[in-house]
């Protein structure tokens, strides 16, 4: 009994989560703080946390959560930049040229392009990127929304699948063998997803009508994630999967156009001097990021170098290793490829501090939740509580944990050091292959990052929009809760037919 009241008290900060931002519309700034407040004062009195052990999570969680800020804010500084600079328009323009359609433009944003970005980025960048683009296109803020949290459909792989990398080391499983068993899972989600791209942007009925592109996407994205994972590289599999995905799909849509006598192009001719100027900062912004990880001289300065390291709390903070100095790289050239003055320079700062607040407030605070949560041992008894209800039969549960983590964190990194290692001792104390449950806790953690608050709060940010996080979470929230399904199905169908 005590187990179970334990669980219930365990589950209100998230439950006051779903129901500040959900139901009640509550900015997401303002609900981080207060589900913060709720786990600090739970992890005090019934699981009897000191107030020493608070403040170590606390910190903790705040030093995490500088991570994905620093990312955060140089990204939404570059998209100032290049919005000030007329980029984002010239842009949409060149994408309007490719597809036509709101189908077709979300298509190839959507679960081409974006999964390419968070694969090279992570962080959510892709969020950042793509979600001003649909604002440019004409999508409607509530579409753009959901539309840019899809863009993270393919997280197991993003950040160059870092998040998976961690979760093999502490499942004792090999890495490809991890990589290949989370691309099999993730085939019919790349369906799924393609299709709810279509159904978001143009309607549920346009699903038939674009069913050729979309079985275009999804079976490219499928085939190149698995082939990648399992002959090449798990960490290079999701930017091999999303820029052949783009690449198919455009030049699928030129043939098309071939045949019936027309050629698509790619924009308006008086747009095409600035379509270079326009995709400069994002070369700047890729090529930084795959010479920083792949030529091992420039990797071991990057890592040296300019490192902020808290030993007490098992973080680091690689300045010129992460992201956003790709991303503030990205915007100091735009600043001089664009001519911007001074004073729109310092306007496009002023923006991003405006920006970036709210997101950063959140993210914080729900990260720092997660910390003190998992510190007082809470998030253990949520776990623990699953386990004992289900016994022999936790498989099934098992991608609900990695969901929970997912969705506290926003970080499929932090959910796979958060329940790795329990998944991995329920799978040794079930006498099962742990490869199930470490597939399980990867793919069901990463799908559920795109429905958390973290990931909510960004979006609504970089759209200006801070207080519609309760809208985008009923919007996106039913799409990741059909995909937790598909990944439960898929786990123990996937089993089964291994073990006969």
């Amino acid at each position: 009994m005590g187990g179970i009241i334990h669980s219930l008290l365990a589950v209100l900060p998230l439950a006051w989560a779903c129901v500040a931002i959900g139901w009640r519309k509550m900015p997401a700034m303002h609900a981080a703080l207060r589900c913060y407040a709720l786990a600090a004062v739970l992890a005090v009195f019934p699981f009897h946390a000191s107030a020493g052990e608070v403040m170590h999570g606390t910190i903790r969680g705040v030093l995490l959560a500088l991570i994905v800020v620093y990312v955060l804010i140089f990204g939404l500084l570059l998209h100032n930049v290049l919005e000030a600079g007329g980029a984002v328009r010239a842009l949409s323009a060149w994408l309007s040229g490719f597809g036509r359609a709101p189908a077709e433009q979300a298509l190839l944003l959507s679960a081409a392009i974006g999964p390419f970005l968070e694969a090279v980025s992570g962080f959510g960048l892709a969020v950042v990127i793509v979600a001003p683009l649909y604002a440019a296109l004409g999508f409607p803020a509530r579409k753009a929304m959901v539309l840019a949290l899809l863009t993270q459909s393919a997280v197991p792989w993003g950040a160059l699948a870092i998040g998976t990398v961690i979760n093999a080391e502490l499942s004792g499983v090999s890495l490809r063998e991890l990589g290949e068993y989370s691309a099999w899972l993730h085939v019919p989600l790349a369906l799924f997803y393609v299709g709810a791209v279509v159904a978001v942007s143009e309607g549920r009925r346009s699903v038939r009508k674009h069913f050729d592109d979309m079985l275009i996407v999804s079976a490219s994205l499928a085939f190149m994630t698995w082939a990648a994972s399992a002959y090449v590289s798990v960490e290079l599999a999701g930017a091999a999967a999303g820029g052949f995905a783009a690449v198919l799909l455009v030049g699928y849509w030129q043939l098309k156009a071939r045949v019936r006598g027309h050629v698509r192009e790619a924009g308006e001719e008086a747009v095409r001097p600035s379509l270079g100027k326009a995709l400069w900062p994002y070369a700047i912004l890729i090529g930084y990021i795959f010479i920083t990880h792949f030529f091992d001289g420039v990797q071991r300065m990057a890592t040296t170098f300019g490192v902020l390291h808290w030993p007490l709390y098992g973080v680091r903070l690689e300045l010129l290793y992460s992201p956003g100095f790709a991303l503030w790289l990205a915007a100091l050239s735009a600043c001089w490829l664009y001519r911007l003055s001074a004073a729109e320079v310092l306007a496009c700062v002023k923006k991003t501090v405006k920006q970036v607040t709210p997101a950063a407030v959140a993210t914080t605070g729900f990260i720092a939740m997660s910390a003190v949560m998992d510190g007082a041992g809470m998030t253990g008894a949520l776990a623990e509580q699953a386990a004992a209800w289900t016994g022999s039969a936790f498989l099934a549960v098992s991608p609900l944990v990695g969901a929970l983590g997912g969705w506290m964190s926003g970080s499929n990194s932090a959910a796979n050091a958060m329940f790795s290692p329990f998944q991995r001792a329920m799978a040794d104390q079930l006498h099962e292959p742990a490869i199930w449950y470490a597939a399980a806790q990867n793919v069901a953690a990463s799908n559920m990052t795109m429905a958390s608050p973290a990931r909510i709060a960004l979006v609504a940010s970089t759209l200006g929009r801070p207080g519609g996080e309760g809208e985008a979470m009923r919007l996106v929230g039913p799409i990741a809760g059909a995909a937790l399904v598909i990944i439960v199905l898929g786990v123990l169908i996937g089993r089964a037919a291994v073990g006969m």
